[in-house]
């Protein structure tokens, strides 16, 4: 099995890749604006953001976003 990738639900796309990139030194591969989504290039395995606007349109039973919950999210991203 290979891990794909992990996607994040961020309000600013552009802004979440940006961050990454100053502080891991990570370079954007793809970027769609218009949509709201976006990934890094991170070798084999992908990590993308996707906006909160974008989500609402894919998922209209909707999602509870980070900023929405009363308690922390089950996730965590880290690099050895």
């Amino acid at each position: 099995m290979k891990f794909g990738h992990t996607i994040a639900y961020v309000q600013d796309v552009k802004a979440s890749l940006a961050f990454f990139e100053r502080a891991f030194g990570l370079k954007t591969s793809f970027l769609d604006e218009v949509a709201g989504y976006g990934e890094l290039d991170t070798g084999s395995t992908a990590l993308a953001f996707a906006s909160h606007a974008l989500m609402a349109d894919l998922l209209p039973g909707g999602y509870v976003t980070d900023h929405e919950s009363a308690r922390p999210l089950g996730v965590e991203i880290g690099s050895p």
